[in-house]
């Protein structure tokens, strides 16, 4: 279940220059579809049943043990992190057979249980200005990441409970994270105007109203710069504060620390 023979991601070191750039380099491209990649294990699709990509997100799907591992077409480049930034991570595409940023995932998609290699395989390490956040229904907390240019992505540390994150290896590095927003913020975050409408995995019927919910009251100011570690992730768009425009992430974040 664990990637990297069960070592904590956050605590990787960070891979060789030339190294780096390669994965940088194979992200940057457009995977191509994956052969059979139209339906999912029947495993990956009953470990979550009604949540978009949860298995990704919380390490528990088909592909987790390649995370951190770094193997681009059969060379592999050790295990470690790679550094980027909020606008290297802004220019990286979506995999070409997955949905388009403003559809949903379906539950049987391929991509509920595996992973668009290596963006999704990569553990990224950035500096970044988290300007604001807030709890979601899901558990997570919702950070928004704002990097030198004024341009922002998401970031997501789900809630440290096995109940919610399956994997031990990935729950350990969560709840480090965790405990470091809450000692930021003077305590944990708390649901603030929690519409349970606004919060819920995207679906068609949501996509297509005319307007997306206002997040401003349920969020929480920070502005503070932090270094963060995490896995990148491709998300769906549906209105989020500080979501990017292909909805890539850092899902989950293992590390983050505050300058």
């Amino acid at each position: 279940m664990s990637s990297v023979s069960g070592k904590s991601l956050a605590k990787l070191d960070p891979l060789v220059s030339d190294a780096a750039e390669k994965v940088k380099a194979a992200a940057r491209k457009v995977p191509q579809p994956v052969e059979g990649g139209g339906v999912a294990t029947a495993a990956g699709a009953a470990m979550h049943p009604g949540v978009e990509r949860w298995p990704v997100k919380t390490g528990t799907d088909a592909d987790v043990a390649k995370v951190g591992v770094n193997t681009l077409n059969g060379e592999n480049l050790g295990p470690g992190l790679v550094d980027t930034t909020v606008e290297e991570m802004l220019a990286l595409p979506r995999a070409a057979d997955m949905p388009s940023v403003s559809s949903s995932f379906a539950k049987n998609s391929y991509y509920q249980d595996r992973r668009a290699a290596p963006t999704e395989t990569t553990v990224w390490r950035m500096k970044a200005t988290v300007t604001e956040a807030k709890l979601e229904q899901d558990g997570d907390y919702h950070l928004v990441l704002q990097g030198t240019s004024g341009k922002t992505m998401i970031g997501e540390i789900p809630n440290p409970d096995p109940a919610y994150v399956k994997n031990p290896v990935w729950l350990a590095d969560i709840k480090v994270a965790r405990n470091a927003m809450d000692a930021k913020l003077g305590g944990p975050l708390k649901a603030v105007d929690f519409a349970p409408e606004t919060m819920a995995p995207p679906t068609k019927e949501r996509f297509e109203t005319a307007s997306m919910p206002d997040e401003s009251a349920a969020m929480t100011k920070i502005g503070k710069s932090a270094t963060i570690i995490g896995v990148g992730f491709f998300d769906s768009s549906h209105g989020q504060t500080g979501v990017a425009p292909s909805a890539i992430e850092l899902h989950p974040i293992f590390s983050i620390v505050f300058d």
